[in-house]
């Protein structure tokens, strides 16, 4: 592993304890991911990132990202509604810390699923980071009150300080984890609350038996891949206190898709939503679609606990 590589990551991690691990990215290339032994925590080999430049994610990785299996791309407007369901879950990770009072600050908030949440429970402040120019163009077009950054995170500039700061999928981007924790930290009043989901490197469809899916996790804009140990570890080394939860992004029948198919689904709007198979017109229908829900429902239970998830959720606070 190259020294640069660990310095640049600011992880404070020892560079003896990573090791080489072949794998194939999700574009079919093969490439190297250093793991860390302790933790589990991945890093992305640099030759398959350090060319990618800062207007990617301005323009090129939402138009690339955003499609549907067939490459019909998805506007903003489309994925706020596929996404309903799954931003109310996600927005519930910090409902409780959500009043009148909250000057909330999210971090690469897309199409703003969970940012409607929040402005929805009347908050006092609601400002966004985005760099995506046609999100941040639809986020200042459809929602009200609210400050929108378009720009990269470490290249902003803002004067006000937040007591909440939420992050989803955005972090496993970054080269510094450390220094983008860093600089959501220094925005932060003291004790404020932080909420960051990241993909888990301990994802449950990766101990199935889903060839095709340990090639599709694996994304060449994705430089980190976060353990609970790491996420946790990272984020202390950024200055807050807290723990990580497992959270299940795609429901059960999305799992067993992959298992009987090895293979994604044609869409999100698919993989998201698990189809009720009655109309539930009469009590035989009823109970039929109340034992898909309770599966549902178990399965997630069941993952969670044993921090399996697809993501990983760190709660914590600014110390």
């Amino acid at each position: 592993m190259d020294s640069q590589l660990l310095l640049d990551t600011g992880l404070d991690y020892d560079i003896n304890d990573f090791s080489e691990k072949p794998i194939v990215l999700r574009d079919g290339r093969d490439s190297l991911l250093w793991v860390h032994e302790p933790t589990g925590h991945g890093i992305l080999d640099q030759k398959d990132w350090e060319n990618i430049e800062k207007d990617y994610y301005k323009k090129d990785y939402r138009q690339q990202s955003s499609t549907n299996a067939k490459g019909g791309f998805v506007e903003p407007k489309e994925h706020l509604s596929i996404s309903e369901k799954l931003n109310k879950r996600q927005f519930q990770q910090f409902s409780d810390k959500v009043n009148k009072d909250t000057k909330y600050l999210e971090v690469g908030c897309s199409f703003g699923g969970v940012v409607k949440n929040v402005l929805d429970s009347n908050v006092e402040v609601c400002d966004v980071v985005e760099p995506n120019r046609l999100d941040a163009e639809f986020i200042k077009e459809n929602f009200d009150e609210i400050t929108v950054y378009n720009d990269l995170l470490e290249d902003v500039i803002i004067d006000k300080r937040y007591n909440l700061v939420a992050s989803f999928e955005v972090l496993e981007h970054t080269i510094s984890p450390v220094k983008f924790l860093k600089k959501c930290n220094d925005l932060m009043d003291k004790g404020g609350f932080i909420n960051i989901e990241v993909p888990n490197h301990n994802d449950i469809l990766l101990h199935y038996n889903t060839e095709k899916y340990k090639s599709f996790y694996y994304h060449k804009a994705h430089i980190h891949y976060f353990t609970e140990e790491s996420l946790k570890d990272i984020c202390s080394m950024a200055g807050f206190d807290g723990s990580v939860d497992s959270f299940l992004y795609y429901p059960f029948f999305n799992h067993v898709f992959w298992l009987q198919n090895n293979k994604p689904q044609d869409s999100a709007k698919l993989a998201l939503h698990t189809p009720l198979p009655t109309g539930g017109k009469n009590e035989i229908e009823v109970e039929i679609n109340n034992f898909y829900s309770d599966v549902e429902n178990r399965y997630d239970e069941l993952i969670n606990k044993h921090t399996l998830g697809d993501c990983l959720v760190f709660k914590g606070q600014k110390i």
